[in-house]
């Protein structure tokens, strides 16, 4: 490609030229030094496949400078303030742009490479320009600061309008003004949007463009080092996880496999949806589990299923500031946070509107082959290692105007996607697996984890019939913790018909694996009090002592002990809870049943490590933002023992007749309570009599005794 070509002979010479002063020719010339090892590997990939070896050398030379130099990169937005002054964030941003092109890189994928080459060649041009400026305007210009001196040492200059007079000027005179930095940026975001969003949602619904789709059909993965094909950064964690699966027989890999695929087809069983009518679905999965995947496919294509592997957008329009589903693994999660919010650079009104333009049109240009799209397959791990972020002043962060400009697009995004892809239509399946991190006793965990994800629908039917019998009787059902603050009242829709009708949903081993809760969308008027944890894994962030107090079922306040400063860590909360949005509703209710998930947790000591869909079974959890049958509430959903569910909506998304824009909040965050932090569990009738539920972290409700077994084991 003639354009990749100009651009990489450009960018060869700037390590040569030294045509800026010290500290920002160091800036461009590290930049420029990462663009030549990713140029020097696409050279060495199209002289043929490289060896297994070579690939992993290459996958650690690629992203060395993020996994283990972060501290001292310009990718660290605090280095490069500290070194590049007013532009440092800006440009740091910029150089995350570039290490973001490792998997484009992989795929040989020129046009995209091209298009942001070609903006760091233009902003070193204008810095370049702007220091020639400078320097002309100082007929005797001191040399530039050496590199080591380059964020203390001035240039001085002799000032013709002051003849025989020496003034001493600030050393980064002669660089852009933020302003100019950002107006290249929004041109760049602007001029390529598009491209971003097709490359995006390409990989997403369109098989034949799915890059990582084509390597899982190529290679059986019983070699490990396999996974370096794809791009993602392969930690060591991802490596001795694909040499795990690896050595498992066929009959666990097999196992595993048919839990997902089946929790995937029973899902448009129970809900009634058109299986039959789709041909197509999606991946997400962590780093290693690549086995697995391909023989889940396989029991796909047997249904005659074709598929797509996503991995995570690297550009900033369409990276999301929290955590993506899609395939990727980190090679420094303190980088992801600091740079979650970059998109801060060009976030506004005009580039929201274009961009939702811009993805109404790439839907319609699929025609219909989007109707094929079944939904997401989605795998989660846990037992990774505790991180909690370290807030640096110098990153990038929304204005109060961006965040609410954030919400409202992905909000409109939501309502997007739904009316191309039909929530009666579509369904999904959700299932996780613990990661080698977790501790010494991992493969114990992981046989318990596969004894938990696959228990017997027909033996816990009976046992959530009994709770949801209880539970239909109460107006109110009152929440209470041991050892920490929670003291909740949540509010239940009145039944019109109890013998044909219930609130509560019971939730066995389909959408959300393993089996083990019963949950509604409760009334948000009464719902009130305090939701405390004491710790809890969300998003793969640990919050403490999270506290959220809701009035009218409505987040009124919210807190976490993460860091010193209280408004950090209501700041961490409203990117990674609440999706950038305040006072959200709670848009669901539960009982977790599964005590035997709760018995791994305590048997092993990893409680605190648990993900959500494993956690929600432990407790009674509350999610806040939209309920669980966001575009479903007009759909006839029944449970097993025929009643048909009827608590779908609440005075939020009734809103969707009206106000659909203010119905969705495209949030639903899960929160639980661990049984060892529950006290008690009443419902309350409408006449004000009790049925206890739960007393003690106990269940004593007739027909529930058996749960109890696992938590006095």
């Amino acid at each position: 490609m003639e354009r990749y070509d100009d651009v990489i002979e450009r960018i060869r010479k700037i390590p040569e030229e030294h045509a800026l002063n010290a500290a920002f020719q160091a800036y461009f010339t590290a930049a420029a030094e990462f663009i030549l090892l990713l140029d020097a590997f696409m050279k060495a990939r199209t002289e043929g496949e490289l060896p297994l070896p070579e690939l992993q050398r290459w996958n650690a030379a690629l992203y060395r400078e993020a996994a283990e130099r972060y501290e001292d990169s310009y990718l660290n937005p605090r280095v490069a303030v500290a070194k590049l002054g007013p532009v440092g964030a800006e440009l740091s941003a910029l150089y995350m742009e570039l290490q973001g092109l490792i998997p484009s890189a992989y795929q040989q994928d020129l046009e995209d490479i091209v298009c942001v080459l070609e903006t760091f060649v233009q902003v070193y041009c204008m810095f370049t320009s702007a220091w020639e400026e400078y320097r002309s305007a100082c007929p005797q210009p001191a040399a530039a600061p050496s590199p080591a001196m380059a964020d203390v040492t001035p240039a001085v200059c002799r000032n013709s309008a002051t003849s025989d007079q020496t003034r001493t000027d600030d050393w980064m005179a002669g660089i852009p003004e933020p302003k100019q930095l950002r107006d290249v940026l929004y041109s760049y975001a602007h001029d390529y949007s598009e491209d971003f969003l097709r490359r995006k949602m390409d990989a997403m619904y369109i098989p034949a463009r799915s890059y990582a789709r084509q390597i899982l059909l190529d290679h059986d993965f019983l070699e490990p080092t396999d996974i370096c094909r794809f791009g993602y950064y392969v930690s060591d964690t991802a490596l001795r996880t694909a040499e795990f699966i690896a050595k498992l027989p066929d009959d666990r890999i097999d196992r595993m496999a048919r839990t997902w695929y089946q929790g995937f087809k029973d899902g448009f069983r129970i809900q009634g949806k058109p299986y039959e009518k789709k041909s197509v679905v999606e991946f997400s999965y962590p780093a290693g589990f690549e086995r697995v995947v391909k023989r889940t496919a396989a029991l796909f294509a047997e249904d005659g299923f074709d598929f797509t592997i996503p991995l995570r957008p690297q550009h900033f329009l369409t990276r999301t500031p929290g955590r993506s589903r899609q395939l990727y693994e980190s090679p420094n999660p303190q980088m992801d946070f600091d740079h979650s919010y970059d998109l801060a650079l060009v976030m506004g009104d005009r580039i929201c509107a274009r961009m939702l333009e811009e993805q109404r049109q790439i839907f319609r240009s699929y025609g219909d082959e989007i109707g094929r799209y079944a939904g997401p397959v989605v795998m989660e791990s846990f037992g990774a290692p505790a991180f909690e972020p370290v807030e640096e002043p110098a990153r990038l962060r929304f204005t109060t105007h961006q965040s609410e400009v954030y919400g409202h697009y992905q909000n409109s995004v939501q309502l997007l996607v739904h009316e191309f892809v039909l929530e009666e239509e579509r369904s999904f399946t959700i299932i996780a697996w613990p990661l080698p991190t977790i501790g010494p006793d991992f493969e114990a965990i992981f046989r318990e984890t596969e004894a938990v994800n696959t228990l017997s629908s027909a033996a816990y039917r009976p046992v959530q019939e009994c709770l949801i019998a209880a539970l239909d009787q109460a107006r109110t059902v009152h929440i209470q913790g041991k050892g920490n603050a929670t003291d909740l009242y949540v509010q239940l829709h009145p039944l019109a018909n109890p013998a044909r009708e219930t609130n509560f949903e019971n939730c066995l081993s389909d959408v959300n694996i393993p089996l083990g809760e019963v949950f509604t969308s409760p009334q948000l008027e009464g719902t009130s009090g305090m939701l405390n944890v004491r710790s809890v894994f969300i998003e793969g962030f640990q919050f403490r002592d999270l506290r959220i107090r809701f009035e009218d079922g409505r987040v009124a306040d919210y807190s976490c002990a993460n860091f010193p400063d209280p408004e950090q860590g209501r700041a961490l909360m409203r990117k990674v809870i609440f999706g950038e949005k305040e006072r959200l509703p709670m848009g669901e209710f539960a009982i977790g049943t599964n005590t035997r998930a709760y018995r791994m947790a305590q048997r092993y000591g990893i409680g605190a490590l648990m993900p959500i869909l494993i956690a929600e079974k432990t407790g009674p959890h509350f999610a806040v933002g939209d309920t669980c049958y966001s575009f479903m509430e007009d759909m006839q959903l029944y449970n097993p023992d025929g009643k048909e569910l009827v608590a779908k909506d609440n005075s939020c998304s009734i809103l969707r007749k009206t106000e659909p824009e203010k119905a969705y909040f495209a949030v639903h965050t899960d929160i639980t309570i661990p049984y060892d932090e529950l006290d008690r569990i009443t419902a309350i009738r409408a006449d004000g009599s009790e049925i206890p539920i739960i007393a003690g972290g106990r269940f004593v409700l007739a027909g529930t005794g058996v749960l109890n077994e696992a938590l006095d084991d």
